[in-house]
């Protein structure tokens, strides 16, 4: 018993005897990474500071880069009108310090250089009568150039050239075309052509254009349950490169309330020799139409005319075709019953 215990306690005092080791050497080896810590912070630092002069020494030096700058062409030629698209930026081949170069890329966007084409090919383009020009922009390097900081020193640019085409500015006449949707309530109908005031109006423009150009719409109108006359003021529809003398127009759309009517009307024989005579059977069509109430009573037979003729004459076949000769321009939905007649020859 007293054996074990002492050997249990020697067991103890071995364990904590390596502890202790244990312990030193952890000791020894977190002094030795807090040393190696502080040494490689003070490398860094170092390091840092050699970057920032490296970085002052590069910046203080001259460098040529490219440069981009938006453009904005003004002053063209009044009377000639462009027809083809410019150059959008000018990429400028620029030499200056490190340190000007860095706060110019430095920028998210560079005001636009103004290209004013009139004064700086001193009119040449609107006194002469040509509609294609080649210019060279290493021609107006100094005028672009005063427009930039005098830290940049701009060595070229590109695109080296620049292309305008233009058209003649001429005058026409256009007719106008009403852009219209009409729902109508029931019995009611359009009861004469849609009509504008004025009906044509005078646009300015390109030739290539205004060369093709047949009439101008009016912005898209629509009416909805209509059953009366519309008027009303509406505006012309954009285009592109035109310019219009009168933006705006009366739009007159006739509306009236129809009423069926029906009327007997006696069929004509058209082409017929003097050699034979002809019935037809029956020899009078009846006709179904829509009249405006207030032109109801103006209408009379003989504002009607229905024929046949000879010339559909088949002899396999016993009847003729009826066709309409006339018929009033007020009334809508003209129907002829029967639309065939039979006939009979005689000589």
């Amino acid at each position: 018993m007293n054996y074990f215990l002492a050997f249990s306690n020697n067991i103890n005092i071995f364990d904590f005897v390596d502890q202790i080791k244990i312990n030193r050497t952890l000791g020894f080896l977190k002094s030795g990474l807090r040393r190696q810590d502080k040494r490689i912070f003070i490398y860094l630092i170092f390091v840092g500071i050699a970057t920032i002069f490296w970085f002052l020494n590069a910046l203080s030096k001259n460098y040529t880069v490219d440069l981009d700058f938006p453009v904005k062409y003004t002053n063209l030629p009044k009377n000639k009108v462009l027809v083809n698209e410019l150059p959008k930026k000018f990429t400028l081949q620029v030499n200056s310090f490190g340190f000007t170069l860095l706060r110019h890329k430095l920028k998210l966007t560079f005001s636009p250089l103004v290209f004013n084409v009139n004064e700086f090919t001193r009119n040449m383009m609107e006194t002469t009568k040509q509609s294609q020009y080649t210019i060279l922009t290493s021609q107006y390097k100094d005028e672009i150039a005063d427009q930039l900081s005098s830290e940049l020193k701009v060595l070229s640019i590109s695109p080296d050239t620049i292309h305008f085409k233009f058209d003649q500015i001429i005058r026409k006449k256009v007719k106008v075309h009403p852009n219209v949707d009409i729902e109508l309530k029931k019995q009611y109908q359009i009861s004469g052509p849609i009509k504008t005031k004025p009906d044509s109006v005078l646009v300015s423009g390109p030739r290539s254009i205004l060369d093709t150009l047949k009439q101008i719409p009016t912005k898209h109108q629509s009416f909805k349950s209509v059953s009366e006359a519309i008027q009303r003021n509406v505006s012309l529809a954009d285009m592109d490169n035109l310019t219009i003398e009168n933006q705006r127009i009366v739009l007159n759309i006739p509306v009236e309330e129809y009423t069926e009517s029906q009327m007997f009307i006696p069929v004509s024989v058209e082409n017929k020799p003097d050699s034979i005579n002809i019935k037809l059977f029956p020899n009078r069509v009846k006709v179904t139409f829509l009249v405006g109430l207030n032109r109801y009573s103006e209408i009379s037979p003989s504002d009607f005319r229905f024929s046949v003729s000879c010339k559909d004459i088949n002899p396999w076949k016993s009847s003729l075709k009826v066709t309409s000769q006339a018929t009033p321009p007020f009334v809508k939905n003209v129907k002829i019953t029967p639309e065939e007649v039979e006939y009979l020859i005689e000589k």
